[in-house]
């Protein structure tokens, strides 16, 4: 053992140890003068270029990831890192969280090894020899056309224009809150455009899809009373709020509290976004490439985790969407729609 590295190699002969132990003291004692290259520094430089590329929430993933590591093996040669460290680290996450959390931190852990490769030509990769947890997916929950109708009489006016937009469109929340007027929405072609950085390269990929009837009222409205300040489509239109003006990032508690207004099981706007995909497959027997397509996943392996039962033109497909119960005006005849 040389500065805390170890090696070992059985031989027949003890003159033959004796040998092969002399020459790998020397060579262990010429590589302890090499300089240590840190995990600590070089997952700093990598976090640096996450903030580039990716979005807030990848960043701050990956960087909690870094001070875990950190804080269970302090400054350390990434080389020294071994698949028993790692295994160590991602164990105590899946005790203390789940076992999704595991394989979340292993394929970020993964892609940190591989830009270490690609970047500063280390190939060291000890999180290959760690395997993924086996994870039984649970259904997500998919709520039905009744509790969303159910939704949209219970929300005020712009809120239920958001519920709109979420449910015919079938779009991420930061997507849509993401909408500018002048950028995303065009009410000649009827056409909105959604856009994600959930891609490799961290780059903005977008999409657009047809705006069919219910969200061209709902836009509409938004327009004719939008506050000026602002080039978002839902704004915070509460003047007491620091952010009045601006757009939303995540209205954390507007779903639980219109889903306890509406008597119904709560669930979130990613719920909104299994609908849409459920009911075009469901009811509409639109294929799986359609739906991939609407949905902008890169897989359509993904597509199908969306929707429970498994094409013709995406306008058609868009089209299609019509909550029953409104088939009237959801903006002048509420009383008539929450009768039914």
């Amino acid at each position: 053992m040389v500065g805390g590295r170890r090696r070992t190699r059985a031989f027949r002969t003890k003159a033959e140890a004796k040998d092969w132990e002399g020459k790998q003291r020397k060579e262990m004692r010429e590589a302890v003068t090499t300089p240590m290259i840190g995990f600590h520094d070089l997952y700093l430089e990598y976090l640096n270029e996450i903030r580039l590329r990716h979005d807030r929430k990848t960043y701050l993933e990956k960087k909690a990831l870094g001070r875990r590591a950190f804080e269970a093996w302090g400054y350390v040669d990434v080389m020294e890192v071994n698949p028993s460290m790692v295994q160590r680290l991602l164990a105590d996450r899946a005790e203390k969280v789940s076992k999704n959390a595991f394989n979340k931190d292993r394929k970020n852990f993964l892609a940190f090894f591989n830009w270490i490769k690609k970047m500063k030509g280390i190939d060291h990769n000890p999180v290959l020899s760690v395997e993924r947890l086996a994870v039984e997916r649970r259904p997500q929950p998919v709520p039905s056309e009744e509790d969303v109708v159910r939704l949209l009489v219970a929300a005020d006016r712009h809120g239920r224009n958001l519920i709109v937009a979420c449910c015919t469109t079938g779009g991420r929340r930061s997507e849509i809150f993401r909408w500018k007027w002048h950028e995303d929405i065009n009410f000649e072609k009827r056409m909105v455009r959604l856009g994600t950085r959930k891609t490799r390269s961290g780059e903005m990929r977008y999409r657009w899809i047809r705006m069919n009837d219910m969200l061209y009222k709902a836009l509409r409205d938004e327009w004719t009373t939008r506050l000026p300040q602002s080039d978002y489509v839902f704004q915070n239109r509460d003047p007491r709020h620091p952010r009045y003006g601006d757009r939303y990032t995540t209205r954390r508690k507007f779903m639980k509290g219109l889903c306890d207004k509406a008597g119904i099981e709560p669930f979130g706007f990613h719920a909104l976004r299994r609908f849409f995909g459920s009911l075009l497959a469901d009811k509409y027997k639109e294929s799986v490439p359609v739906i991939q397509k609407l949905l902008g996943h890169a897989s359509p392996t993904t597509t199908e985790r969306y929707i429970f039962n498994i094409s013709e033109d995406v306008k058609k497909a868009v089209d299609q969407i019509n909550l029953k119960g409104f088939t009237h005006d959801i903006y002048t005849q509420k009383e008539e729609i929450s009768g039914k």
